[in-house]
């Protein structure tokens, strides 16, 4: 309890911790990813409707625009450093939880960013599926960035009421 206060209160002088370990986190599991999975091409079954994939995806977020070309990875990778900077300066009067949101969003922006920077593409590896239907692969970053927007959502919701 006293950590989450002290969270709470020092929150603003913080900015960059969820980004941070969210960044981490969406690193972390794409090296091991990387070099267990993509480097032989191994398909990995956790539950029935659960695989690890290699996917490279050169577009944004589920794998939409993927085939964006030179301009778009250009363009996708500005735009994803930019947010990630701007965005924790710009919520910093937030409230807590979409501080939090917002962080996530920053982290996975940058998460994203650096694997295109490296790499040239996202590395993607989640792949939910259901009999043959399959949801587009994606990554940590891309759950940041999607659980950042719905805590948002709720709590500005939860403000408005």
């Amino acid at each position: 309890m006293n950590f989450l206060f002290n969270l709470k209160n020092n929150f603003r002088l913080s900015i960059f911790y969820i980004p941070f370990c969210a960044l981490v986190i969406d690193q972390i599991s794409k090296y091991f990813i990387y070099t267990t999975l993509f480097l032989e091409f191994k398909v990995v079954k956790i539950f029935p409707i659960l695989n690890l994939v290699p996917v490279w995806n050169s577009g944004i977020s589920f794998g939409m625009f993927d085939d964006s070309g030179d301009l778009g990875k250009i363009i996708f990778t500005t735009l994803g450093l930019t947010f990630g900077i701007i965005i924790p300066f710009y919520t910093v009067n937030w409230n807590f939880y979409e501080r939090i949101g917002s962080g996530l969003i920053s982290g996975g922006a940058f998460g994203n960013s650096l694997d295109r920077i490296i790499h040239g593409s996202v590395i993607d590896f989640i792949d939910f599926h259901w009999k043959q239907i399959h949801f587009p692969t994606f990554n940590f970053a891309d759950t940041f960035i999607s659980l950042g927007v719905a805590i948002i959502f709720f709590a500005s919701f939860k403000k408005e009421n």
